[in-house]
This record gives C-alpha cells, structure tokens and sequence, in this order.
C-alpha cells in the first residue's frame, strides 16, 4: 500500500509538472516568441554572452536561476552581437520570465513605431494600442534603431514615452535590444541618441552604459570573433 501510494503522488506530481511546463510554453507562444527561441538551454544563452563586458556565467544563472530578480530593474538592455544573438537571449529572458506564473508580448520596433504613426490599424486606434501595451507584465521591444524613427513625423516618439514612462513608473520590465551597439565610457561608438527625435527615454536608454543607473540592467551579447 505504501509503495501504491508513492507511487501515486510520484505520478500526480509529474502530472502537475507537465501541465505547468505546457502552460509555460503556451504562454511563450502568445507572448509572439518564435518556436526556435522557446525553451533556449542555459548554456547557449551564456555561450552568446560578452565575457569581457561582464561575468556571463553570473548572468546566465542569474537568468535561469533567479528569474525573479530579473523584475527589479524596468528596463533589460542587450546590444552586442547579430539580430539572431539578440533576439535569442531577449527571448530566453522572456520566457524565463513568463516562466515565473507572468505573461508577456514580443514587439518589433519598426513595426510599433509604424503603428504609432498610423491613426488607426487593424481597427485599434493609437491610443487603445498603448494603453494595451503599457499594462502588459513583461514587454519584449526588439531591434530598435532610430532610422526606424522618422524625425518629420513625431507621433512615434510620443508614444514611446507614454509607453515606457509608464511602464517605468509602475516597475513593469521592458527589455529592448538595439541594433548598434550602445556608447561605452571605455570606446566612444558614438550611438548615444543626443536628441528626442525617438523621445526622451529611448534616448536616456542609450546612454545606459554612460552613467550609473539603477533603472537598467545591462547585458552585452558577443561578437563572433570573440
């Protein structure tokens, strides 16, 4: 009876953990994550890391072992590498994210600066979009580049800093990965924004690396030939 028993509450148990890793997944999917950046193993999120940027093994576990304290900060800034290394180690951070009982949602940059620009798409007005966006418990804004900013249209930028004013207001995190790489008190790349033509918090983003602030945290993905 007793081995009956264990038996039983073994099975239940891997019952329960199925059902919570396919929920898990499930959300991942409607966050807009694609198939191939579900579930990335720790290792290949620690092999894209810049080890002479910061300690990648640190980072790595500190993704997949204390997701938790990846709610702390309100903005996650990667830049470094290729768009494929950015957005796996994006994706890998929201779904361990998501993974914590949250949900999330994938956003490219271009096309939400576009849908900023645009009065009315697919039947939601610009103000409806932000308000949906702003709320939601983990937002993943990917490959962002001020050419993807018009400097004669700026209704983008507006929106931009209602969104991510918001979302640091309330704590709520925003990761962003940029497409150059961002200005470095050790080499000047010169990709700080300097004005607000893509509104004034991506352009305090930028300058991320050029001061302390404990609104960021930053990670770095490395270049091939590293």
């Amino acid at each position: 009876m007793d081995n009956l028993e264990k038996h039983q509450k073994e099975t239940a148990k891997k019952r329960r953990s199925f059902v919570q890793a396919r929920a898990i997944i499930q959300r991942g999917r409607e966050a807009g994550i694609p198939e191939r950046y579900i579930r990335v193993h720790k290792s290949e999120v620690q092999a894209n890391l810049c080890n002479s940027f910061h300690n990648a093994k640190a980072y790595a576990d500190q993704i997949y072992s204390q997701p938790q304290t990846l709610f702390k900060k309100p903005f996650i800034i990667i830049d470094g590498g290729d768009p494929d290394s950015r957005k796996l180690v994006g994706c890998a951070i929201l779904f361990r994210m998501i993974a914590c009982d949250k949900h999330g949602l994938l956003y490219d940059c271009g096309q939400l600066a576009s849908e900023f620009q645009t009065i009315n798409y697919n039947g939601e007005d610009r103000n409806s979009l932000v308000r949906r966006i702003k709320n939601q418990q983990i937002l993943f804004i990917n490959e962002f580049h001020p050419r993807k900013f018009n400097v004669h249209l700026p209704d983008s930028a507006n929106f931009f800093d209602q969104l991510l004013s918001y979302r640091s207001d309330y704590l709520k995190p925003t990761i962003i990965t940029f497409s150059s790489p961002l200005e470095s008190r050790v080499t000047n790349m010169g990709n700080a924004i300097k004005d607000d033509r893509c509104g004034t918090y991506l352009s305090m983003i930028s300058h991320a690396d050029l001061k302390d602030n404990n609104k960021f945290l930053r990670i770095r993905v490395k270049w091939a030939i590293e």
